[in-house]
């Protein structure tokens, strides 16, 4: 691995376009990604495994698909130490499945996800105990798991979540978008 990037530090919140281009390609940079480092700040290293479901981080709406998009993850706990021995913890299935359990998220899933306009019901499930910071990022962040990209227009509230429910029921035509 020849550099490191955080998505915390290196996107430039000042620029709307640097933004947008930034949050339409997070998925991709994740899945893309050599090895994707989970830092579990509410995590002691000498807490157990099943301590992990207290953590924030799975509370939080963008860390779903740095849990889902990456085909190589290291969970670390708040001193930096590693939560397993392994190289990569999607193979740790002690790990895999406190991760089923705390998000509800099926193993296969969590081992090997496929981005896509199926399932609709299930990722808004596995989203919608997840807050964001800003309204508009509870679409926004959902959108390398569906696999669309639509224009982002931070202003708009709530208003970003229904665009997406409305680009999601016109490409699967069906209304398995409002039974979450």
């Amino acid at each position: 691995c020849d550099w490191a990037w955080s998505d915390t530090c290196c996107i430039n919140k000042e620029s709307s376009e640097e933004l947008a281009e930034s949050i339409r390609s997070m998925y991709r940079w994740y899945r893309d990604a050599h090895v994707c480092i989970v830092h579990l700040a509410d995590t002691d290293s000498t807490a157990v495994l099943e301590d992990i479901r207290r953590d924030q981080w799975f509370t939080r709406g963008w860390t779903l698909q740095e849990l889902l998009a990456p085909t190589r993850i290291k969970f670390f706990s708040r001193q930096w130490q590693p939560l397993t021995p392994d190289d990569n913890d999607k193979h740790n299935g002690q790990l895999i499945d406190v991760l089923s359990t705390t998000t509800g998220i099926p193993h296969h899933h969590l081992r090997s996800f496929l981005p896509g306009r199926d399932m609709i019901k299930e990722k808004m499930i596995w989203a919608s105990g997840r807050d964001t910071t800003r309204v508009e990022d509870k679409a926004y962040c959902l959108l390398g798991l569906f696999d669309i990209s639509m224009s982002i227009l931070y202003g708009e509230g709530s208003r970003a979540f229904l665009r997406l429910q409305a680009k999601l029921a016109k490409v699967k035509h069906n209304l398995d978008i409002f039974e979450w």
